[in-house]
């Protein structure tokens, strides 16, 4: 479906070329430790738990040094109960962020610096993460 709205000077029509609904959309789940990504994981898919359980426990859980704390953001699919399970099986903690506070999530800094390169090198999320460690 064609945008039906966007900006143009006065008296001209605005015309596009880039379809806002297209599909191929690459979405990033990424794990901080300290400052440091941990590890990425590109999905050229929607997240949903299943995605994020298989992520979690094929990725960083194995990664990480015993007895750590996880923190997550209050996306729904970070709740389902075989992920906690899944991290306190291996002796993590799992704590959540307070709803709405994007300030204390220390990975939103990482995703803007992404966002900026991305924007300024003009290259794809792949070749993003192949050639900038974020």
């Amino acid at each position: 479906m064609p945008r039906t709205h966007g900006y143009a000077p006065v008296g001209e029509r605005c015309h596009g070329v880039k379809d806002w609904h297209a599909r191929g959309r690459t979405n990033v789940i990424g794990a901080l430790i300290g400052k440091v990504l941990l590890t990425v994981g590109l999905f050229i898919a929607n997240i949903t738990a299943d995605i994020f359980y298989a992520w979690v426990t094929q990725d960083p859980l194995p990664k990480l040094l015993s007895a750590c704390v996880i923190v997550m953001d209050n996306a729904t699919f970070h709740k389902r109960l075989d992920i906690h399970t899944a991290i306190a099986n291996v002796g993590h903690t799992l704590e959540y962020l307070p709803p709405y506070s994007p300030d204390l999530n220390d990975i939103e800094p990482k995703w803007a610096q992404a966002k900026a390169i991305r924007k300024r090198e003009g290259c794809s999320i792949e070749q993003l993460s192949a050639a900038y460690e974020i």
